[in-house]
């Protein structure tokens, strides 16, 4: 038996990750559309580096994990591994944003911030991917085949 967790935590981090998708999403389309000037795109990565900061300081100091190993304890070593990930990203991020503020504005810059952002965005889509994996595993583990 599947269980669904009812936690005002749980709820709270899976829409964070949503936001955050939502972000990423419109930095994305902002750079394929280039119908934004890139000051307007410069400040959305420069809020994509502050979010994420507030997002995985929330997943560590907020009980995110802590409640989510609660309930399954032989997943501690993978939140540690995904947690030790979370400043790495965020030194990725403010490389990002810096990298983006020093090219010179032209058709490069476009080309250039949206190779440089892929390679952000596909890596930080697979760490949340990873973590809502551990979270699932730890909420909704079935039991055994008779459930």
């Amino acid at each position: 038996m599947s269980h669904s967790p009812n936690s005002p935590n749980y709820e709270r981090v899976l829409a964070e990750h949503r936001a955050l998708k939502d972000l990423l999403a419109k930095i994305d389309r902002a750079l394929a559309e280039k119908t934004a000037s890139i000051d307007a795109v410069s400040d959305l990565i420069a809020g994509l580096g502050d979010r994420l900061v507030r997002h995985f300081s929330m997943e560590e100091d907020g009980g995110y994990f802590a409640e989510a190993l609660t309930r399954a304890p032989r997943l501690v070593s993978l939140a540690n591994e995904l947690m030790a990930q979370h400043p790495k990203m965020c030194t990725r991020a403010r490389d990002l944003v810096l990298d983006v503020g020093q090219m010179k504005p032209k058709q490069d810059w476009w080309d250039a911030t949206r190779e440089r952002f892929d390679a952000f965005r596909d890596e930080l889509l697979k760490h949340e991917q990873q973590e809502d994996v551990l979270i699932q595993e730890a909420y909704n583990r079935d039991i055994g085949e008779t459930d």
